[in-house]
């Protein structure tokens, strides 16, 4: 099995992709993807027999094959290697994480070689759920992480303040704490399916919007904060992300700037329009900030302009 190596974006000849299962030909098939005329699309929900899931997996690394040798051709055929990556996803069945993790990844892949950047990020985003490994879970397991650590550290307080006898304590806690170690390296292993989102990180840097560069800086950082699984990414793309970690903040905070100011100003031609019948426009009020609480305040201002 194989997936497509985050090299290949900056040189697509630069390997030859293989298949345990199905040997890529030199020539990229035109008939049509396996699923189209094998089976239909597979239930999510269900589990298939060994028959049927092998059915459908050998069709799948098929279609994932010829896409590969469509990615890889000279001249090379995003479009026509997304479609049969799309079918592949198509056949194979929905449990089988490890395959449809990497189709989504290929798919990402095809999309940024056409700047279609929107669409790289949304598979990118579909490869890291399938991997569970997108924000949410993200989030929550360094709530969880926290919340242990919190946890672990108020119970040493604890047995320091009892001394002597927190001798009954200890066997309990030893059992947490082996537990949060095995957490921790659930943790680690985290961040196995890093090309996808070193895919989708790029593709939301292209996309140059406040909201978009925001999402890439996080990314950027969560690859370079698993310093075990960092150490493990080809220099090439190690050195791809410390670039952007320095890249990317001046720019965000540019076009942060630049967005707010926009907005800012559609908001207060909003309310000159709605203020003007009543002969005042934004100028009669001012917003004054509370040094001591940090929040605001709206002050209204008669007749500002002419004092």
């Amino acid at each position: 099995m194989s997936e497509i190596p985050p090299n290949l974006l900056l040189n697509p000849r630069a390997h030859v992709l293989s298949s345990s299962t199905a040997p890529l030909s030199t020539v990229p098939s035109t008939n049509p993807p396996s699923s189209l005329t094998v089976n239909e699309p597979v239930d999510p929900t269900a589990r298939l027999s060994p028959e049927e899931e092998q059915t459908r997996l050998s069709a799948a690394l098929a279609d994932k094959a010829t896409g590969n040798t469509h990615f890889t051709s000279t001249p090379p055929d995003y479009e026509t290697a997304i479609s049969y990556y799309r079918s592949a996803l198509e056949s194979c069945p929905a449990y089988l994480t490890e395959h449809t993790t990497i189709l989504h990844a290929n798919i990402a892949a095809s999309f940024i070689k056409l700047s279609r950047w929107k669409e790289a990020e949304e598979a990118a985003t579909n490869s890291l759920k399938v991997s569970g490994e997108d924000d949410d879970i993200l989030r929550e397991r360094e709530a969880i992480k926290r919340q242990k650590e919190e946890k672990e550290k108020k119970e040493k307080e604890g047995k320091s303040i009892e001394g002597g006898k927190g001798a009954g304590v200890q066997d309990t806690s030893n059992g947490r704490i082996e537990e949060v170690e095995d957490d921790d390296e659930e943790h680690i292993e985290w961040g196995k399916n890093w090309k996808a989102r070193l895919r989708r990180a790029k593709a939301r840097e292209m996309q140059n919007t406040w909201q978009s560069l925001s999402g890439s800086l996080e990314d950027y950082k969560i690859l370079s904060s698993r310093s075990a699984r960092f150490q493990s990414i080809p220099s090439i793309d190690r050195k791809a992300i410390e670039q952007a970690l320095v890249r990317i903040p001046p720019v965000l905070e540019e076009k942060k700037q630049k967005e707010m100011a926009e907005m800012m100003g559609k908001l207060k031609g909003l309310g000159d329009t709605i203020l003007r019948p009543f002969g005042l426009s934004t100028s009669n009020f001012q917003m004054v900030k509370d040094e001591n609480s940090g929040g605001y305040s709206l002050n209204f201002q008669q007749n500002s302009e002419k004092k």
